[in-house]
């Protein structure tokens, strides 16, 4: 529900986020909730005291299918900009990349790789020397995170990591909440399905 209430900003069902030292019950009535305790999770990754990050970095979001070209704003700019309002970075949300073309959303398409994702991507800021953290609402395979990574260095940017809202789980033995730290390199084949 967490993850849902992030991307869409959207209620769905009510759910609790627990924090430090209270639990917060998201309802309708509070919803942007949700894109707040997000934000917050992006500013502690960014303010981390190991963090090579500096206070010109750009925070770009992997663009929702709805960022074309010609789009006004999208979802996940929308997303991003919601969750950093009043937090440090929140000017250095930059819309960095967009899609060239009309594209399946992977529920409707499956899951592709990298190399499928990458030529319909486009570099549209000014990224050359500079550092980017990259912002997603979901993580399964990767693909799109890596491909992003990709069109960007070859632009010049240096990508320092990605900070994700949720992650796929196909294995349940595996812990579904809380931080979670994963090096990506390649994608990712958890699901072995029939």
């Amino acid at each position: 529900m967490f993850v849902w209430a992030v991307k869409f900003g959207t209620y769905k069902n009510k759910f609790l986020i627990q924090m430090k030292n209270r639990t917060v019950k998201v309802t309708a009535a509070n919803i942007g909730v949700a894109r707040e305790m997000f934000g917050l999770f992006i500013a502690y990754c960014l303010n981390k005291d190991d963090s090579e990050v500096e206070d010109d970095v750009l925070l770009i979001p992997v663009p929702s299918k709805d960022a074309l070209k010609n789009a006004a704003t999208y979802r996940s700019l929308e997303m991003l900009e919601e969750a950093m309002v009043g937090r440090d970075f929140e000017d250095r949300v930059t819309d960095g990349v967009r899609w060239t073309k009309k594209l399946a959303k992977s529920h409707e398409g499956g899951h592709h790789n990298r190399e499928y994702w990458k030529p319909h991507l486009e570099v549209i800021a000014d990224v050359d020397g500079k550092d980017v953290v990259l912002i997603d609402d979901v993580l399964s395979t990767g693909g799109t995170l890596l491909a992003m990574m990709e069109v960007l260095e070859e632009a010049g940017a240096n990508v320092l990591f990605a900070v994700v809202c949720g992650k796929t789980v196909y294995d349940c033995q595996l812990k579904p909440y809380g931080r979670q730290e994963i090096e990506l390199v390649n994608e990712i084949h958890e699901y072995e399905g029939e």
